[in-house]
């Protein structure tokens, strides 16, 4: 692998590359490739996010808990932070967790689509339809891109049955 130390003009490639190992399966492989590259500042979030996304892949919950732990501490007012620390509480058993940091996260961002429409999956998971649906509008009206997404994702399955 080239030297990825510089700026993260790179990150494009890094990032195809991730994807590329976690294809084959082989995220030992891509952690240990995020684990090479040392770089301070904002390319080193990024780096964090690249490592929860291939440990949810990965099926490793209780690491990609800690390292979404260790990111949303560092970034507290990056929403994407939050809402890969629910994931990872959802992932890792208690999807309660999961909405209780979701919920946190929406006081402190109370504008924030995707963190609505993550409650909204959240609550229709544990059939809170009602809420789920108004969570789900929520972020459709902050943001018209989220009713292609609340048309195929699966947790929102309950709530296109009900309608």
């Amino acid at each position: 692998m080239e030297n990825l130390s510089q700026p993260m003009a790179n990150l494009a490639k890094l990032q195809e590359e991730m994807e590329g190992y976690c294809g084959l399966g082989m995220y030992d492989e891509a952690l240990h490739v995020l684990d090479s590259i040392r770089i301070k500042g904002q390319e080193e979030v990024t780096l964090s996010f690249l490592r929860t996304r291939i440990l949810r892949a990965a099926g490793r919950y209780a690491e990609m808990r800690k390292t979404a732990e260790r990111l949303k501490d560092r970034c507290p007012n990056e929403p994407e932070a939050w809402v890969s620390l629910a994931d990872a509480m959802r992932q890792s058993g208690s999807i309660q967790q999961g909405r209780t940091v979701l919920q946190e996260a929406e006081k402190k961002f109370p504008q924030n689509p995707h963190i609505k429409f993550q409650l909204g999956c959240y609550h229709c998971l544990l059939r809170e339809l009602d809420k789920a649906r108004t969570y789900v509008q929520a972020a459709i009206a902050i943001d018209r891109a989220w009713a292609e997404a609340a048309q195929s994702d699966e947790d929102l399955a309950p709530l296109r049955k009900k309608s």
